[in-house]
Parts: C-alpha cells; structure tokens; sequence
C-alpha cells in the first residue's frame, strides 16, 4: 500500500473539489490524474473503481487517495445510489513516499513528517465532513481565500490521519481486551485481582480499568462477576446440582455470597431462577461454549440431555 508524506510544517495547495450524487446504475468515467492527488469521501456506497491496476470497491466512511498519474475509471454500475466527495490538491515536497521508504524512515523523520495511506475505513466522518464543507464553501473573492483553502485541505489530511491512528489504535486495544478475557475465563477458577489482570500484560492496573470500560461496558471485576453469574444460570437449569454445589462450580468461594451477588445481577434467587427457565432450557438445550464450565461437569452435560427434577439446596 503506497502512502503520502509531507513535512507537518507546510502545508499542500487545495486545487478544486466538490459533492457528487447519483442514482443507481451509475459508473465512474475514465479519468486520469496529471501531478495532482485526488481524495475521495465516500458517503453512500458502494463505488466499483478501477484506480491503475488496483480493483476498489468503496463503501461509507470509506476514504480513498488516489495518486498522481494514475487513471481511474468505473469497472461496473453501482447497484443503488452514491455520493461522495471529492477533493483535489497537490503536495508540498516530492509526491510520495513509497512503502519502502516509509519503512526505512528513523522515527525523527516520522515525527517531523504527516505520513498517511491511500485507503481508510472510519469509524466516523463527521469531523470530517464539517472541515469538507468549510472547504467547499470559502468565498473565493476573499483576500486569503487561497490560504485559507489551502489551510483546511492541510487540516483535512491531518484529521484522515489522526482518526486512522485513533481506530488502529482503538484495534490494537479491543485485541489486548479480548486476550483479557480470554485469559480470565481460563483463570477464573483462582478469581483474579485487577492487580492479577494488569500483570499478565504489564499494563497499568487503571489503564487496564479503563480498557475494560470502555470495550466491555465494566470493570474486570464485574466482567468476572458476570460470568461466574451466567456459569451459574446454565449449570441451573443443565443440572440436577444443589445450589451450594453450583456455587463452587461457579467459581464462589462462599455459597452465601454467591446467593447474594446472583440476586444482585439477575433480580431473582437462584431457586426461582431455575424453576422459571428450566422449561425454557427444553426448548434452546445449547449453551454458550464461551462459559468457563469445569470440565467434569462439561462431561457429564454431554450425557444428561434431561436433568429432571432439580435438587434442593
């Protein structure tokens, strides 16, 4: 994948650019890109391009930059309706950098340079589309106007490459989330701290919080809470155990801690629990194989297809 850099202290020049919608049916005519980069934000999709020898199907929140001397016609209509926009404008320095360089740059070169990819997928475009629709409405009889341009289209670019590194990120951390759990549903049965938790991937005890909140919805503990909870809701209506016997299945050091924090997330006491759903368990008899079920209970789930009559604790 080429990319595009610049120095962060210049700024590129803005040429032309605008809005463009079509019903379904529409293709894309033969174009060819002299010295000049073309963006294109895709709003409505899909648009089938043909960008040199590279097949591109855009979608929305799809962004794409095509580089100069390069020919980019439709390769078929679009089955509903597009729009885009589009943005020409030309670099400062030398213009582009190719994937070899990129990765040959020091990290002085990067830091001192706006590098950024020909193809994103965002999660959002609206900051975008409000620099966009400054842009395209400068009034071009303006003293500055030409800086002014030139200004919003450097900030266009800035932002591309700001939202691209924040999703990266945002991916790099939903992995580190999901080893997380991972790791604590094989460890549940020791029920691990936070501090426990942060160890495992040298993190920051609140930053892991934080990562947990923000991708989870709650804290690692209550993740765990939550999860010895609903092993405990299946083994209910899977088993004939007692419930001080679903208790330690479920990873509960103490039977009546276990009664007070399954009434706490569900509303109910684990005996109405298993009375209310087991007639729902005859109907849907999967569970869910996420849940950290001890094995010698997952073996003899295999052979009893019907618990019968529950216990009582």
């Amino acid at each position: 994948m080429d990319s595009l850099m610049f120095p962060k202290n210049q700024v590129v020049t803005f040429m032309i650019g605008g809005n463009f919608s079509a019903d379904a049916g529409w293709k894309h005519k033969l174009r060819y890109h002299h010295g000049d980069y073309e963006l294109i934000i895709c709003v409505k999709g899909p648009i089938n391009l043909l960008v040199g020898d590279e097949t591109v199907t855009l979608n929305a929140n799809d962004i794409y930059i095509v580089p100069p001397y390069t020919s980019m016609k439709g390769t078929e209509p679009s089955n509903r309706s597009i729009e885009f926009y589009w943005l020409h404008f030309l670099l400062p320095t030398k213009p582009a950098a190719s994937q070899g360089q990129l990765q040959s740059a020091n990290s002085s070169d990067k830091n001192q340079n706006l590098i950024i990819d020909n193809s994103y997928h965002l999660q959002s475009l609206d900051e975008l589309l409000i620099l966009t629709h400054q842009l395209l409405a400068v009034d071009v009889s303006g003293t500055y106007s030409t800086q002014q341009q030139n200004l919003l289209m450097t900030l266009i670019l800035t932002v591309i490459g700001n939202l691209a590194n924040k999703t990266e990120s945002d991916e790099k951390n939903r992995t580190v989330v999901n080893q997380l759990k991972e790791w604590i549903r094989a460890n549940i049965y020791r029920s691990p701290t936070l501090t426990d938790i942060a160890n495992e991937t040298e993190l920051n005890r609140q930053y892991v919080s934080r990562l947990f909140k923000k991708f989870v919805g709650m804290s690692p503990k209550h993740y765990m809470i939550q999860l010895k909870i609903q092993t405990a809701q299946a083994l209910l209506i899977r088993t004939n155990l007692s419930i001080k016997e679903i208790s330690g299945y479920a990873y509960f050091s103490d039977d009546k801690l276990f009664m007070k924090q399954f009434k706490q997330v569900t509303g109910v006491t684990p005996s109405s629990f298993r009375s209310e759903y087991r007639k729902i368990y005859h109907n849907n008899q999967v569970i869910d194989p996420v849940l950290p079920i001890p094995e010698e209970i997952t073996q003899k789930l295999d052979h009893d297809k019907d618990p019968g009559t529950p216990k009582e604790s």
